[in-house]
């Protein structure tokens, strides 16, 4: 038995809600706040995450790391009695079963319990890609962003849509700003050198970690993402399906907690990443999926028509097509 399978067998909002009397709401409807049973608290330093079963106190540091350890340290039974609990025709007792290795299945560790950021905006010296000032000098920056960005297959409306804007002045100055925002708010954004005078072609600003945001993350509106590395690969792709960026070839704790709000996430990273994107599908809740490419091509650089087909042909890492592509590409 697995973690999921243990979840879906055994309904831990219910226990949650019906074990504790003061379940205190989060800004993440997943997340609730309940006093810790482990250390003398009131205040509710508990957070649970509920769909994956992860406690944390802020308090005491109490990490079980699993929804069975969780329920056997508050009822203070034995793990087989708890994983009895979800399989009631099932006696665990009787069975020849490795505790520990049924534990360590059963969660990753989770240490994005409480997520705190400060929302942010852009200053005078930051100007819309889609509208010229009317001040020559800038206007010449703005239709030199328009020439880069339509090279890169981003229009006029597709710009407006994602807030492009370009920065004339100060530490971003000479750089096409894509903003990131989460729940609304400006967070974070990628600065692109436009005219190659930096030796560092992207910068981002001080602050909020890029790592803790997902690009494009507010305008999923379904069950199923795509996961792109770069934010113009996002962009591009986000014109064929709900598609997201991981700003690089890595996941924090708090990105794969925002993924796991999907049903269906579709990995579209360099093929040099999919070792890592094995490590994140043993880790993510969702059922995850690989875009098979080898031509070592991003999805900004194909056509719409090849990222659709490409999607279309996503298979699930844990197939064996997966596993007969990996032995022919990866080694």
């Amino acid at each position: 038995m697995n973690r999921k399978d243990f979840l879906l067998n055994f309904d831990f909002a219910s226990y949650v809600s019906n074990k504790f009397t003061e379940v205190y709401e989060t800004s993440d409807e997943d997340r609730v706040r309940v006093n810790c049973p482990v250390c003398d608290d009131t205040k509710g330093h508990l957070y649970i995450l509920i769909s994956a079963g992860l406690p944390y106190c802020q308090k005491c540091k109490y990490d079980p790391k699993s929804p069975v350890r969780f329920i056997s340290d508050v009822e203070g039974i034995s793990i087989r009695e708890v994983l009895a609990m979800a399989d009631e025709g099932v006696s665990f007792t009787t069975m020849d079963v490795d505790v520990e290795s049924i534990v360590d299945d059963l969660i990753q560790d989770e240490d994005d319990i409480q997520f705190d950021y400060s929302s942010m905006s852009l200053g005078q010296n930051f100007v819309s890609v889609v509208e010229l000032s009317g001040i020559p000098g800038i206007d010449r920056h703005i239709k030199e962003a328009r020439r880069y960005l339509s090279s890169r297959g981003i229009g006029k409306n597709v710009a407006k849509k994602f807030g492009i804007h370009f920065c004339y002045d100060g530490e971003f100055a000479g750089r096409i700003i894509i903003p990131c925002f989460y729940q609304g708010d400006l967070v974070t954004f990628v600065a692109r050198d436009l005219y190659g005078h930096s030796d560092r072609k992207y910068l981002n600003p001080k602050g909020n970690k890029q790592s803790d945001f997902l690009y494009n993350y507010d305008s999923i509106k379904g069950d199923t993402v795509v996961l792109v590395e770069g934010v113009f690969d996002a962009i591009h792709n986000s014109q064929v399906a709900p598609t997201v960026a991981s700003f690089g070839k890595s996941l924090s704790n708090r990105q794969i907690n925002l993924l796991n709000g999907f049903r269906r996430v579709i990995f579209y990273w360099d093929l040099d990443a999919y070792p890592q994107v094995e490590k994140y599908n043993r880790r993510i809740q969702s059922e995850c999926l690989a875009v098979l490419h080898t031509d070592g091509k991003d999805a900004a650089e194909r056509t719409m028509e090849e990222n659709k087909n490409l999607l279309q042909g996503s298979i699930p890492i844990d197939s064996v097509e997966y596993q007969m592509f990996k032995l022919e590409h990866l080694g």
